[in-house]
């Protein structure tokens, strides 16, 4: 085994790499590329000082015409929009007056106030790529914990310089926070696994960040589940009053954390969760119709296309500055100019990429053989990791019919984890040799 001394250097290092990375992330958070979702989240961010002041307010009402603001809070999670509000009163700025409108020319939203100034943008962004430092130590963590110190630091530097992670979770929209929430319920798994309210709390944070994360409720279950039954000088049915308990405690705490993020259902949670997944199904719908019309030839609704298309935004495809061709000419400029900045499209292609899904696929089987080889602890985490990336993709995949980059943002840190689990392998196995 290694030193506990050379592990403390290692820790140290980590360390060190997390800021070179942070800082990386952030100088380039001013010439990343808009995208016109960003005025949305810049827009509905008005929703912070509204929840603070005046929650019941935001309550939708039976029998009432639906505007555009209740609209955006009955299908997105608020955690985005609370962030960028938090963000603005730091900078004490006003919120985007004015929505994006996909129907109308760049010029015509920019005439109409729907086009971000510097400043404001500016600070949305900086504040969701700070989340970048914190996923970087999460992740470090539950790579240690996984295989060892070596395979957090391979996991962590391909995180952060990950092309996907320095585009998606540098702009003012949803990825950012639903990577954190992703890593943070891992971490909570593997870290706290008996503490049924944190991980209560990890995943009401990464579902109100977006919906794609309430595929970890499962997980979530049986990891509390696991935990539960393992209890020493238990009989089986205190064991399994023990989960109940923990079942409880975390869905009670799920539940009041959702429930204050969310004042729009205070008034009628029940219809109100109804009419969401209405609009939620209508909008899905809609973005559907506008790949199948924009791109003929790709239909989402084939299995194996949908399989391609999950396999290639994770792998081979460059970085998708936009879903839509609307305002290609319009942002051509910037796209080029991000591209032409080193490091922003490393790994991509055919076969850099192609390497990293057989490492993928690698990590994967040798941790599943790991299994009987390892202590339990690390055979528990093993056994999560795997899960969750089963989970993830089973959601992603089934769920989300539409095949968009930025959709796939929920399995980067695993495929970071598994691509790492190889070479960290072969190093402690070398070290331990040594």
């Amino acid at each position: 085994m290694i030193s506990g001394r050379f592990l403390s250097r290692l820790d140290w290092f980590a360390l060190l790499l997390v800021g070179v990375l942070s800082v990386f992330a952030l100088l380039g958070v001013e010439k990343t590329p808009f995208h016109p979702d960003e005025s949305t989240y810049l827009f509905m961010s008005a929703d912070f000082e509204t929840w603070l002041t005046r929650p019941f307010s935001l309550a939708w009402v039976p029998q009432v015409e639906t505007d555009l603001r209740t609209r955006y809070r009955l299908v997105d999670m608020p955690l985005t929009r609370y962030l960028l509000g938090f963000a603005r009163s730091i900078f004490r700025l006003p919120p985007l007056q004015a929505d994006w409108d996909w129907s109308k020319t760049w010029i015509e939203n920019q005439i109409a106030g729907a086009l971000p100034d510097r400043q404001l943008l500016y600070a949305g962004r900086i504040l969701l790529t700070l989340l970048i430092p914190l996923d970087l130590v999460l992740l470090y963590l539950i790579g240690k914990r996984l295989q060892g110190e070596i395979t957090g630091i391979i996991a962590l530097v391909l995180f952060g310089l990950n092309a996907l992670v320095l585009l998606h979770n540098r702009r003012a929209m949803a990825e950012a926070g639903l990577t954190f929430g992703v890593l943070l319920v891992l971490c909570s798994l593997v870290c706290f696994p008996r503490r049924a309210w944190i991980v209560g709390i990890a995943l009401a944070l990464a579902v109100n960040a977006k919906q794609t994360a309430a595929a970890l409720l499962p997980l979530a279950l049986f990891a509390l589940a696991q935990s539960a039954w393992q209890a020493q000088d238990l009989s089986r049915l205190f064991r399994l009053q023990r989960i109940a308990e923990s079942w409880v405690v975390f869905g009670v705490v799920f539940f009041l954390v959702t429930l204050a993020l969310n004042p729009v259902l205070w008034g009628h949670p029940l219809q109100a969760a109804l009419a969401g997944w209405n609009q939620r199904q209508q909008l899905m719908q809609n973005q559907l119709d506008d790949f199948n019309r924009f791109y003929p030839a790709r239909s989402p609704e084939e299995l194996s296309t949908r399989l391609a298309a999950l396999i290639a935004n994770l792998y081979l495809t460059p970085p998708a500055f936009a879903e839509l061709s609307n305002y290609q000419a319009d942002t051509n400029p910037a796209e080029a100019a991000y591209l032409a900045q080193p490091g922003h499209n490393l790994l991509r292609g055919m076969a850099p990429g192609g390497l990293m899904f057989l490492l993928t696929l690698s990590g994967m089987i040798l941790a599943s053989l790991d299994l009987k080889r390892v202590p339990c602890d690390k055979s528990r985490v093993i056994i999560l990791n795997l899960l969750a990336t089963l989970f993830l993709a089973a959601g992603i995949f089934w769920l989300i019919p539409i095949p968009w980059q930025r959709y796939v943002m929920p399995l980067v840190p695993l495929v970071c984890l598994w691509i790492a689990y190889v070479p960290g392998r072969l190093i402690e196995v070398g070290f331990s040799r040594g």
